[in-house]
């Protein structure tokens, strides 16, 4: 058992986990107790920096000590201290790769290792080596030490005829995908590329064909020349040739192909049928590949503040080869559960078991998932029934002086008094507040600022690979780029709440700026220009990669920054990934950055929601059934490890997906029964049966959403000796968990139209609570229909329903909005518009209610007057109508009642119509297009289609995009404009097969 008084070493020691990519010669981390491996991440990049790798050298910088770089009133360096560790100094890039460089993601280690570790890319895995790729596809699991790992086994190498090569190098990448190259600098080379979610592995070859070796000889079941249907120990693939180059060996171990056109795909197929085969053929050659920097594949993510909720689309970019049937940029890609229990878009009935769970499959150029954002407090509200003097003399016992020795520990100390600050300012102590407030201003600062001749306590910009180095470093956060995420997030929080209580700190021309690097270092929100120069000072944006740690189609970070593991990359602490991204939720609010906050809300969410389904397994779906926890302690690329890097205690392993407790980490208590589940799973597999002695208190603090009088009784037993964790004090321990039970646990069925709000609910009674960032007052109106007013850079609180704070005096309520109108629609959201209400009653109109078959869906914030509803189901009627409420809470009547039936979408086909102006030379918009999109290639489509149940018009779509049939109702297809209120009934008639097929009708109000 590790010492439990040990605080300042949270963290882990990252260990190498292999001394090689392949399975058998994986060695898994152990979770007994002290166990370690000999070799550490930085000894490790230590010899293998001495190996002396042959790649891309970047040139250590050779400047003054007086190389700094100021940015505002901060700087960094530009030079590492000496004898400092740095990244990887060879890097295995061509020429169409250049820096930023991105680190920590799922392909990392083909930029370091010459070749590569084992790639997940999920469905499939693949190895790059001197031979071409492994390539493989995990279905089976297996329970080595404490880990659920599927098999890893190679059913064929990808090579090429030419024979081995030197290395392999990243040829290009962009959100979710890579692009490998073989004999870069060579006649014979081999390109592929890989992409998340993606069942094709899609390639190209100059200088000689393809060559496929197999272990044994597979089972071909289909050959139609250039494709051919095969197994191979159970798992069934297609390869997609170009017309005219058969393939050779069939019946043996190695299949050849000349490839005259130059190009390969090959698809990981869900069975072995012949129509699956067909299925995956339309899409086979439509490739998904990057050169440089692309856009083969990019996550666009909306935080809509009114709707709170975040919408993310994921969309592809393909290169079409002649053989392609599915025209546009349409490719076959898999969902995880965190994609595809959120999303409305049509889904297939193909699915794959991968390490995640059940993927299920869709077909397409894009989709799109819908997420709630639930929010983040900077503080928990004193609303909890305690002793104030117990409270009060822990807050004197609250250390202002802030330890740490490097980027990890010093971050510990910096979310230690954050946290702390506010208790004091509740409980009267101003003095003990504003001396941690100094000292987290004092000690950031001190952090922010680069001195020449300074060694340590500073940033140091690497050029090369375009990141932001912390020294004193830990943890292979300088040599590996590991975990900067987790202790950058810490400084981020420390410099919300400074800003939080002194708005020009963070102005750009004080501190803000060097805040703002850091939060780029791990999470630039914007995609840099790799033709501009990496200057951070002066061009911040182009200097550093983008989403560094956060994987977007993965759902979540990954904490090691080259990946060099069998197993894949790794994060353990799901907690402190969602600490950073809920720092920079309340970093973006109080400097006013929009587009920051618009990605945080995005990155907080998803991290959130990955937590729930990988680490914690919410529906008890994704985890294995033959595996005997509930819960990782690690997530990898191919696994799930009841384990941490740094202690095989119970409370270790579920304590560093729990930590550091705060306003962020209110998710942890939506479902009572799962945090019981995962309590109970904690103490059965406790040495001491749950006695806690390494972090009794963040135990305690986890145990109060299951279990309240627990909590209290075992902090009760323990506040004498016990000693907290390094993050916490007895203060916040004691002031959490009263509160918590004071208020009920968080209720994520309600959402609000401001970042900093949550509500909590106790069984009989709901509290309200915001926290407002703006330099003036803010009604914030929650999903329920309850509003709250609050103070500039105040919190606020309420409880019950419809309590706004407003004139109790007003009892007259608003007009009602008119002239309700839905201007568009797709299978899952409706748009709508009306005129604005007005109010004399005196307390001002607050807000429009909005309904949807009667029910309250939203509120929408006085100064609007439109709103797009979304979450709905396809091809069904809704009824629309919407209120108005002043600010006495006093609710008009209904507008008109607006129907509006969603576009139907999967099977044969989707739909759409959207208002466009005519071309009838006025300007207003009074027409419709009509969109239809075949999924069974229709060579054509007809629109049927009256107004207001009058005459039925019958018109030929045309056919522009392939698989895409559109129509515009210009005044050669229609009589007169369409006017509001106008209903139009509609159906289409499309060939399938030679015969004409009706769909169901569909209706739209004008």
């Amino acid at each position: 058992m590790n010492d439990p008084t040990r605080e300042t070493d949270d963290r882990r020691t990252r260990p190498h986990e292999s001394n090689g990519p392949n399975d058998s010669n994986e060695s898994d981390i152990s979770n007994q107790h002290n166990d370690s491996l000999s070799l550490s991440r930085r000894t490790y990049f230590k010899a293998f920096g001495a190996a002396g790798l042959a790649g891309s050298v970047i040139p250590t910088p050779v400047l003054a000590a007086s190389d700094i770089h100021g940015v505002g009133n901060g700087s960094y360096a530009g030079t590492k201290p000496s004898g400092e560790d740095g990244p990887p100094a060879t890097l295995y890039t061509t020429g169409n790769v250049a820096a930023p460089i991105p680190s920590n993601d799922w392909w990392s280690s083909a930029l370091v290792t010459g070749y590569s570790n084992n790639l997940f890319f999920h469905p499939g895995y693949a190895l790059a080596n001197d031979s071409g790729l492994d390539v493989g596809h995990p279905t089976t699991w297996n329970y080595p030490n404490e880990d659920a790992k599927m098999n890893v086994q190679r059913d064929f190498t990808l090579g090429h005829t030419a024979g081995t090569f030197a290395d392999t190098r990243v040829d290009g990448h962009s959100d979710w995908s890579v692009t490998l190259k073989w004999g870069t600098g060579t006649a014979a080379t081999l390109t592929a590329s890989l992409t998340k979610g993606s069942p094709f592995v899609f390639c190209e070859y100059e200088g000689g064909g393809a060559e496929l070796g197999f272990p044994s000889a597979p089972t071909v079941w289909a050959d139609r020349g250039n494709v051919l249907g095969l197994t191979h120990d159970g798992k069934h693939y297609g390869l997609f040739a170009p017309s005219g180059d058969d393939w050779s060996g069939v019946g043996s171990a190695t299949l050849t192909n000349a490839l005259s056109g130059g190009y390969l795909s090959v698809a990981i197929l869900p069975d072995g049928t012949t129509s699956t085969l067909d299925a995956f053929e339309r899409y086979a050659y439509n490739f998904v590949m990057d050169t440089g920097a692309g856009d083969a594949t990019r996550v666009s993510p909306t935080y809509d503040r009114s709707a709170g909720e975040i919408r993310t689309t994921y969309s592809f970019a393909t290169d079409n080869k002649p053989e392609s049937q599915v025209g546009g940029n349409a490719t076959i890609t898999g969902l995880y559960p965190h994609h595809h229990k959120y999303t409305d878009d049509a889904l297939s009935s193909y699915t794959y078991e991968c390490p995640r769970g059940t993927m299920k499959t869709l077909s397409g150029s894009s989709f799109t998932t819908t997420h709630p954002f639930r929010g983040v407090l900077p503080f928990l509200p004193d609303e909890g029934t305690y002793d104030r003097s117990e409270l009060a003399s822990y807050v004197d016992d609250v250390s202002a002086s802030l330890g740490g020795s490097d980027t990890y520990s010093t971050g510990k100390e910096f979310g230690r008094a954050a946290e702390a600050a506010p208790i004091a300012d509740q409980v009267g102590n101003a003095s003990k507040r504003d001396a941690l407030h100094d000292a987290i201003r004092s000690r950031l600062e001190n952090w922010l600022t680069a001195e020449s001749g300074e060694s340590g306590t500073l940033f140091y910009y690497d050029d090369g690979w375009g990141t932001l180095i912390g020294y004193p470093d830990s943890y292979g956060s300088a040599s590996g780029m590991n975990d900067h995420h987790f202790h950058y997030g810490y400084f981020v929080r420390g410099a919300a709440e400074t800003v939080r209580n002194d708005e020009s700190w963070g102005d750009d021309g004080n501190w803000g700026g060097m805040v703002d690097l850091i939060v780029r270092d791990y999470a630039n929100w914007e995609r840099p220009n790799r033709d501009n120069p990496r200057e951070p000072a002066t061009n911040p944006a182009d200097s550093f990669p983008f989403l560094r740690n956060f994987s977007p189609f993965t759902g979540h970070s990954w904490a090691s920054g080259t990946a060099e593991f069998a197993g894949g990359n790794d994060q353990e602490s799901s907690s402190e990934a969602i600490n950073a991204y809920g720092a920079m939720v309340q970093w973006a609010v109080y400097t006013g950055n929009d587009e920051m906050l618009n990605w945080a809300a995005y990155l907080y969410t998803h991290e959130v929601i990955s937590a729930m389904e990988y680490w914690f397994d919410v529906d008890d779906q994704n985890q294995p059934e033959g595996w005997s926890h509930d819960t990782a302690g690690i997530v990898w690329g191919v696994k799930y490890s009841y384990a941490t890097w740094f202690n095989g205690d119970a409370e270790a392993i579920h304590g560093i997906n729990y930590l550091p407790f705060g306003g962020h980490s209110l998710y942890l208590g939506w479902d009572s029964q799962l945090a019981e589940r995962n309590y109970s799973e904690a103490v059965e597999n406790d040495d001491n049966g749950g006695d806690w002695n390494l972090w009794p208190d963040i135990m305690w603090n986890y145990r109060v959403f299951s279990n309240p009088s627990d909590a209290k009784s075992m902090f009760q037993a323990k506040k004498s000796s016990y000693s907290p964790e390094a993050g916490e004090t007895k203060a916040r321990t004691y002031h959490w968990i009263h509160n918590i039970d004071g208020m009920g646990n968080p209720d994520p069925s309600v959402t609000a139209d401001y970042p900093l709000a949550y509500v909590f609910d106790d069984g009989t009674e709901k509290t309200y609570v915001a926290y407002n960032g703006e330099s003036s007052a803010i009604t914030v109106s929650f999903s329920d229909g309850t509003s709250l007013s609050v103070p500039a850079d105040s919190m606020a609180t309420s409880t019950g329903g419809n309590d706004d704070g407003g004139d109790s005096s007003d009892t007259t309520a608003p007009t009602m909005p008119s002239n309700l109108s839905s201007p568009g629609h797709t299978g899952s959201s409706v748009d709508l518009d009306w005129s604005a209400a007005s109010d004399t009653g005196g307390s001002g109109l607050d807000h429009y209610a909005v309904y949807v078959d009667g029910s309250r869906s939203q509120n929408v914030s006085a100064g609007s007057t439109s709103t797009t509803v979304s979450g709905l189901s396809g091809g069904t009627t809704y009824d629309f109508s919407v209120t108005a409420v002043d600010g006495a809470g006093n609710e008009s009547g209904a507008s008109d009642t607006v129907s509006v039936t969603t576009n139907s979408s999967g099977g044969d086909f989707s739909q759409n119509v959207t208002r466009i102006d005519g071309s009838d030379s006025d300007t207003t918009t009074d027409e419709l297009s009509f969109e239809f999109v075949s999924n069974v290639g229709s060579n054509w489509v007809d629109l049927h289609y009256t107004v207001n149940g009058s005459t039925q018009y019958n018109y030929r779509m045309n056919n522009p995009n392939s698989d895409t049939h559109t129509l515009t109702t210009t005044p050669d297809y229609v009589v007169g404009d369409f006017s509001s209120g106008d209903v139009i009934d509609y159906y289409f008639t499309y060939e399938n097969g030679g015969t004409g097929n009706d769909t169901g009708g569909f209706s739209i109000t004008y």
